[in-house]
C-alpha cells in the first residue's frame, strides 16, 4: 500500500466515434488545492447539507473541513476504524465502525460535537450505510445481514439475511427499493420492506465495492475486478468501462452521463457516458483513492490512503 503514482493530471482524448459530435461540453480538471491534518488513511467522505465535507478515517478520526476557509473546524476522535458515514438530517452522522458499531453524533455546536446513540446488532464490520427515508437508514456488514433501523425510535427494525454472503456497499434507489453490491460478485435489488430480492445482475468477477444510480434508473457499479459495469433497468448486458489497473472503490455522478470513479490504482478518472471511455485522468494523491464526491459547488473531491483530500475544480464551458 506504498506510493503507486504520482504527477500532474493527464488528458486523454474520447475514443468514441469522431464522426459524432458530443453535444455537451466535457468537464477539465486541473488541482486547485490539498488538504491534509489526518493522522490516519482516510476511508470515506461525504458532503453535508451546509456545504462542509466530513472525512473518516482508519484510526478512528472524523473530521469536518469548511472548504471555503480550505480549514478543519473539528475533530472527532472515536475507537476503531471509520468505514462509512451518512448525514441522516441535519448535523447528524452516522459511522459505520470496524467495532460493528454504528455510532450517532450530534455535530450542530461544531466545537463541541457529541456522541448520542450506539446502534447494535451486526456481527461484524459496518461497511456501508443508505437512507431509507425519513424514519429509516439501511446498514450492511460483512456478517451478510442488511438491518433497517428505526432512526426516531433507536432501535433495529427487520433483518435481511443475504445466506451468508458478506456485504460491500448499499444504496437507496429512487424507487424506494435498496440496491446491494456483495463479495460474491453480485449485485442486488431488494424490496426491504418485505424482505424480497427482487432482481440479481452478475457481471462482474469479483468483490462489488461500490455503487452509484444514474439517470433513468441506471446504475454504475465498480469491482475489485478493475471495470465500472452500466446496468440498465432490462436484460441488456451491461456497458463494461475499463482502464482501472486496480480495484474501483467509488463512483460519483457528475452531470448529465459524466461519472467519476475512484480506484486503489492512485487515480481518479473521469468517464463520458455517451462515448463508453475515459475522457481525463486525475493524479495527485500516491496511494489508494477510497473516495470521489461531486459537491454541490460544482468541485470533485477526492480522498485517500495517503492521508490527503484533494479539490479539483472543473475549467472550460462545462
Amino acid at each position: 500500500m506504498g506510493n503507486c503514482c504520482k504527477g500532474d493530471q493527464k488528458i486523454i482524448p474520447p475514443q468514441g466515434p469522431s464522426t459524432v459530435p458530443d453535444p455537451i461540453p466535457s468537464p477539465n480538471y486541473y488541482q486547485l488545492d490539498k488538504l491534509a491534518g489526518h493522522e490516519g488513511k482516510i476511508t470515506c467522505i461525504k458532503e453535508l447539507q451546509n456545504m462542509n465535507i466530513i472525512t473518516g478515517s482508519n484510526l478512528g478520526e472524523l473530521k469536518i473541513w469548511n472548504l471555503s476557509k480550505s480549514k478543519c473546524e473539528s475533530t472527532i476522535k472515536t475507537e476503531g476504524q471509520i468505514l462509512c458515514l451518512l448525514e441522516f438530517e441535519p448535523n447528524m452522522i452516522l459511522l459505520g465502525k470496524s467495532t460493528n458499531i454504528i455510532e450517532l453524533y450530534d455535530i450542530n455546536a461544531i466545537l463541541s460535537p457529541k456522541k448520542v446513540f450506539d446502534f447494535s446488532g451486526h456481527e461484524y464490520w459496518v461497511t456501508d450505510l443508505a437512507k431509507c427515508d425519513n424514519q429509516y437508514f439501511a446498514s450492511v456488514s460483512n456478517d451478510g445481514d442488511i438491518r433497517i433501523f428505526d432512526y426516531i425510535n433507536k432501535e433495529c427494525f427487520s433483518i435481511i439475511s443475504n445466506d451468508n454472503i458478506n456485504f460491500q456497499c448499499i444504496i437507496r434507489l429512487n424507487n424506494g427499493k435498496l440496491c446491494t453490491g456483495d463479495v460474491d460478485s453480485t449485485i442486488k435489488i431488494w424490496d426491504y420492506k418485505n424482505k424480497i430480492c427482487e432482481k440479481t445482475y452478475k457481471g462482474h468477477t469479483n468483490i462489488v465495492k461500490c455503487l452509484c444510480e444514474l439517470n433513468y434508473g441506471e446504475i454504475a457499479s465498480g469491482s475489485e475486478d478493475t471495470t465500472i459495469m452500466i446496468w440498465k433497468n432490462n436484460n441488456e448486458p451491461p456497458t463494461v468501462l475499463t482502464g482501472h489497473s486496480k480495484a474501483v472503490r467509488y463512483i460519483c455522478h457528475i452531470k448529465d452521463y459524466f461519472i467519476a470513479s475512484a480506484s486503489f490504482d492512485c487515480t481518479v478518472r473521469i468517464w463520458n457516458l455517451n462515448f463508453k471511455s475515459c475522457i481525463q485522468i486525475l493524479n495527485g494523491h500516491n496511494n489508494f483513492v477510497t473516495g470521489v464526491i461531486s459537491h454541490s459547488n460544482g468541485q470533485l473531491i477526492s480522498c485517500s490512503n495517503d492521508k490527503n483530500i484533494i479539490i479539483w475544480m472543473k475549467g472550460g464551458n462545462y
